[in-house]
């Protein structure tokens, strides 16, 4: 074994020494979650190219790896709606209000938006309750971006009243529409 170099190191990857060596260092599958995971992005990425059906199916193999899968789960429901789905409609609905209470009675952010909220029927308390619960999470995300904005914020400075227009420097009101 003279002249023998050692094997080069990369990093935590260990370079087996022989062939027999590989199967004891070969990756092990992937978890359900991460199965799940994988097809819940495969489902939002046939849905941004206009493929819905084909995301139906993703975000129920989702489901069927993970059931507790809140996101895959409204957004099967949002996905199904759209190219008009009414097989298991009752029943996502069922899932997806529980899965709604489950979210906030935890304290956590639900993953149902509250302009989806306007797709299932929901009781009106439930639904500012959702609402509330995004609006302090966007809120808490300010909050924490807040230390990077340079002094004063991003304010408008006040405009001159020389710099209006009409009489005595009244300024004009513009309004722009988004939608």
């Amino acid at each position: 074994q003279r002249g023998r170099r050692p094997l080069p190191s990369f990093g935590s990857l260990k370079v087996p020494d022989s062939p027999r060596d590989l199967t004891a260092t070969a990756p092990s599958a992937p978890s359900t979650e991460a199965q799940a995971l994988a097809h819940y992005h495969a489902a939002l990425a046939h849905q941004a190219s206009g493929r819905v059906g084909a995301a139906v199916r993703h975000f129920r193999a989702a489901l069927a790896l993970q059931a507790d899968f809140p996101a895959a789960l409204c957004s099967l429901a949002r996905a199904q709606s759209s190219i008009c789905d009414w097989s298991s409609r009752e029943a996502t609905l069922v899932s997806v209000r529980a899965s709604l209470v489950r979210q906030l009675d935890e304290g956590a952010c639900p993953a149902l938006q509250p302009f989806d909220a306007f797709a299932v029927p929901l009781e009106l308390p439930l639904v500012l309750r959702l609402a509330q619960a995004h609006a302090a999470a966007a809120e808490a995300v300010a909050a924490s971006l807040r230390p990077l904005l340079p002094p004063g914020g991003l304010c408008h400075p006040p405009r001159d009243a020389a710099a209006g227009s009409g009489a005595a420097g009244a300024t004009r009101l513009r309004v722009g529409y988004v939608s």
